[in-house]
């Protein structure tokens, strides 16, 4: 019973994490910077000194839930999903420098799917051309979301595998990206040594990406095993190709004169 108490509970707190440590990160750079700036207690004066005194009639343990509560809500919409984070590597380049390692696909995953895109030119007969297999193979990728619903309401094991590591990426991904503007600001009021953190933001990053391929990786092999059905493999696979040019035949119409 405990044991599938948290089998439900553990989705929840996953993605829950990544919006309260971005808030927290967030909060804790706006302080350094502009910490000085906020009144004390004995200093503060209108709004800021009615917060005090809320503070006081409430209690710590409410303020600390409140202040919970913002920052998760500042987390929320500052939080990048995945190809929001895709598109801003790529904007950097970092994809061209070292591809393997910038992609949310692993090679072995693109040429299951590529392989798996090709059979739904076999009804045309003869070799289709690698223009459309990439195009089908893209298609695919962007019915990612699409394939999660249908795991979620068929397969829901498969899931909740592929949710784990969804989450342990995005956890990873965004906040190895908004900590990099951490170091900086550590080394500009603090100490030159913090710099080195950016080193640390980019192992995180790598993390998450591998952790998303991993995720995408479940996805795959759901497609190419026929556990969940691409919608467009099944539209591509059915469509009815117009005869090519050399194989057309002119009949003639019989006259009625």
């Amino acid at each position: 019973m405990m044991m599938l108490m948290l089998t439900s509970l553990l989705p929840g707190f996953r993605h829950l994490r990544t919006p309260f440590a971005l808030g927290v990160l967030c909060a804790f750079q706006i302080w350094i910077v502009l910490g000085h700036y906020a009144p004390s207690r004995s200093e503060a004066q209108g709004f800021i000194e009615r917060l005090y005194a809320l503070g006081d009639v409430t209690g710590r343990a409410a303020v600390a839930a409140a202040i919970s509560f913002v920052l998760y809500l500042v987390g929320d919409i500052v939080r990048l999903s995945s190809l929001q984070m895709m598109s801003i590597l790529s904007r950097l380049r970092l994809p061209r420098i070292a591809p393997h390692r910038f992609s949310s696909l692993s090679a072995q995953s693109k040429g299951e799917l590529y392989e798996f895109a090709t059979n739904a030119f076999t009804r045309r007969g003869g070799a289709p051309s690698e223009d459309d297999v990439f195009i089908l193979r893209d298609k695919i990728t962007m019915e990612f979301t699409e394939i999660r619903m249908r795991l979620i309401a068929n397969h829901l094991d498969v899931y909740l595998e592929h949710d784990r590591f969804d989450a342990e990426a995005d956890f990873r991904m965004n906040v190895g990206l908004y900590s990099t503007l951490l170091w900086p600001i550590l080394a500009w009021y603090w100490t030159p040594v913090a710099i080195l953190g950016v080193f640390a933001s980019m192992v995180l990053l790598l993390n998450g990406l591998r952790a998303r391929r991993d995720a995408n990786e479940i996805l795959v092999q759901a497609i190419v095993s026929r556990i969940v059905e691409s919608r467009m493999f099944a539209e591509e696979a059915d469509r009815d190709f117009a005869p090519s040019a050399g194989s057309m035949t002119i009949r003639r119409r019989p006259s009625t004169r």
